[in-house]
C-alpha cells in the first residue's frame, strides 16, 4: 500500500478537532433528501472530501465524485474485476456533477485531476525535442529524406482530454495504454459539439466506448484501420439543471446515452460566502502522492502476442459475492417494477455501476489484495443508492410537465425545492424563504399543470 507523508496522521487529528469545532458541521456536509455516503471513503480520500468541504465550501458529493471518477481514469486497464466467469469490468465511469450556477461544480474536477494533468504536461515535455525532430524531418523533400535516417514516430500519451477532435480521441485510446479521460467544465458544451464533425448521431461510439468494446475506426485519410483493443473512457463534467431538459428530450433518451450516466445532483447546493479557513495542503498532498504512487506501482501494458490488455485481475470474496448477488436480485426486482420506463433502463445500467464502483472502492481501501471485501461491496451499496437517488432527481427534470421551462427562474427553483409530497404549510414555509408572497405561494401551487391535488391542504408535483 502506498507509504502516506510521515507526519500524516498528526495533521490528520488536527483536521478532524478542526471539523468538531465548526457549528452545524453536518448540515454542511449533507444532501439532507440524499445524502452522500462520505464515510465509506478510507484515508486520503476521507480527509479530502471533509477538508475542502469546511476550507472551500465544496459539497461533498461532487468532490467524492470526482475523486471517483480521477481515480477511475488513473486505474484505466490496470485492473480489472471478475464478475463471474466471462463478464469483466474495468472501472469506466461516465458522471456529471449538476447542479445550479456557483455551486462550486467545476472546482472539485479540476482538483481532483489537477495530479493527472501534471503527469500529461510531464510527459508531453519528455517527448517534445522527438516531436519537433520527427516534425522536421516530415516537412523534407523526399530527396532530403533520402539523404538522412527517419526518425522514430513518437507515441504522446496523454491521459485527459478537454479540446479534440473525434480522430484525437481515437489516436488518444489507441496510444494510452491505461486509458483516456474527457474533463470539461461544461459537459452541455461537449455533448451538444458531440454530431459537430458528422451528420450522424455520435453517441453510438461512446456506448461502446462504455463498454470496453474492441473497436476499429476506419478513415478515409488513413490507409490501415486503427484498432482499439478495449478502449477505456471516462467522460467527467457538470451541468445546470435548466440544461438537462434541452440535452436529453424524450427522442434523445432512448439511445441509452442519458442511462450510462452516474450523476452527483445536490439541489441544495448554492453559492456559498468566502470563509477564512484555509486548506489544508497536506491533504492535497497525499492524495496526490497515492495517484502517483498506484500509477507507478501498477503499469498498464499489453501482451504481446495477442496485442490485448494485462491487468491484475480482481474477485469477490465469498461473503462479497453472495452480497453482490442479492443486491442484484433486489435492483432486478425494481428494474422489473419500473419496466418500460427511463427509470427502469437507468437501474438496468447500476448491475455494471455496481461491479465498477466496487473495485474502485477495493482499490482505494486496499490494492495489495486482489479481492473485493465484504465491507467494500456494502460501502458500494450506499454508493449506488445516492447515485440512483440522484438519477430520479435527474429524470425528474426532464419529466417534468412541459409549463415548466416557460416559468420565471424563480418559480422553477421553487419548484425543484418542493418535496415530490407536500403540504400547504411546507409549501409556506418554504416559499417564505426564497422571498414570495403567501398570496403568490397559494397562486402558484393551485396551478393544475404543476400540481395534483390529494386532499385537504396535500399535493403532489406532477
Amino acid at each position: 500500500m502506498t507509504q502516506l507523508n510521515p507526519n500524516f496522521e498528526d495533521e490528520l487529528n488536527n483536521i478532524r478537532t478542526d471539523l468538531h469545532n465548526i457549528p452545524n458541521f453536518a448540515s454542511q456536509m449533507s444532501n439532507a433528501t440524499n445524502p452522500f455516503p462520505v464515510d465509506i471513503f478510507p484515508s486520503p480520500f476521507l480527509e479530502l472530501i471533509t477538508e475542502t468541504n469546511i476550507a472551500l465550501n465544496y459539497p461533498v458529493d461532487y468532490t467524492g465524485t470526482s475523486i471517483l471518477s480521477a481515480l477511475s481514469s488513473a486505474i484505466g486497464k490496470s485492473a480489472q474485476l471478475m464478475v463471474k466467469f466471462g463478464w469483466f469490468e474495468y472501472p469506466a465511469l461516465y458522471a456529471a456533477l449538476v447542479g445550479q450556477p456557483g455551486a462550486a461544480k467545476s472546482h472539485p474536477i479540476d482538483l481532483c485531476y489537477r495530479v493527472l494533468r501534471d503527469i500529461d504536461r510531464n510527459a508531453a515535455s519528455a517527448v517534445a525535442t522527438q516531436v519537433s525532430a520527427y516534425n522536421q524531418y516530415m516537412k523534407l523533400s523526399k530527396k532530403e529524406k533520402a539523404n538522412c535516417e527517419e526518425p522514430e514516430k513518437p507515441i504522446i500519451i496523454k491521459t485527459v482530454l478537454d479540446n479534440f477532435t473525434p480522430e484525437i480521441l481515437h489516436q488518444r485510446l489507441a496510444d494510452n495504454l491505461r486509458g483516456c479521460a474527457v474533463v470539461t467544465d461544461e459537459l452541455a458544451t461537449f455533448l451538444e459539439l458531440m454530431n459537430n464533425y458528422s451528420k450522424g448521431d455520435q453517441s453510438s461510439i461512446y456506448l461502446s466506448f462504455w463498454s470496453n468494446k474492441p473497436t476499429s475506426i476506419d478513415r478515409v485519410s488513413k490507409e490501415l484501420p486503427l484498432f482499439i483493443n478495449h478502449p477505456f473512457l471516462n467522460i467527467m463534467g457538470s451541468l445546470q439543471p435548466k440544461v438537462i431538459v434541452r440535452l436529453f428530450p424524450p427522442s434523445k433518451t432512448n439511445t441509452g446515452f442519458l442511462q450510462r450516466f452516474l450523476f452527483a445532483f445536490n439541489p441544495y447546493a448554492e453559492k456559498m460566502p468566502i470563509t477564512d479557513i484555509e486548506l489544508n495542503p497536506v491533504v492535497i498532498d497525499n492524495y496526490i502522492e497515492w495517484i502517483r504512487h498506484y500509477i507507478n506501482e501498477n503499469p498498464a501494458s499489453v501482451n504481446a502476442d495477442t496485442l490485448y490488455p494485462q491487468h491484475k485481475s480482481y474477485f469477490w470474496s465469498p461473503q462479497a459475492k453472495q452480497f453482490f448477488y442479492d443486491w442484484q436480485r433486489n435492483n432486478t426486482i425494481q428494474v422489473n417494477l419500473h419496466n418500460n420506463t427511463l427509470l427502469g433502463e437507468v437501474l438496468n445500467k447500476f448491475d455494471i455501476h455496481f461491479a465498477r464502483l466496487a473495485l474502485i472502492l477495493q482499490i482505494m481501501t486496499d490494492y495489495s489484495t486482489n479481492q473485493v471485501s465484504l465491507s467494500t461491496v456494502e460501502a458500494t451499496a450506499r454508493l449506488c443508492e445516492y447515485f440512483i437517488g440522484s438519477s430520479k432527481h435527474v429524470l425528474n427534470f426532464i419529466e417534468k410537465p412541459a409549463v415548466f421551462s416557460t416559468l420565471p427562474e424563480d418559480k422553477q427553483n421553487f419548484y425543484d425545492k418542493l418535496p415530490k409530497f407536500f403540504s400547504t404549510a411546507e409549501a409556506l414555509e418554504l416559499g417564505f424563504s426564497l422571498y414570495f408572497h403567501e398570496s403568490a405561494i397559494n397562486t402558484f401551487i393551485a396551478r393544475k399543470e404543476l400540481f395534483t391535488w390529494l386532499s385537504h391542504g396535500k399535493y403532489a408535483k406532477k
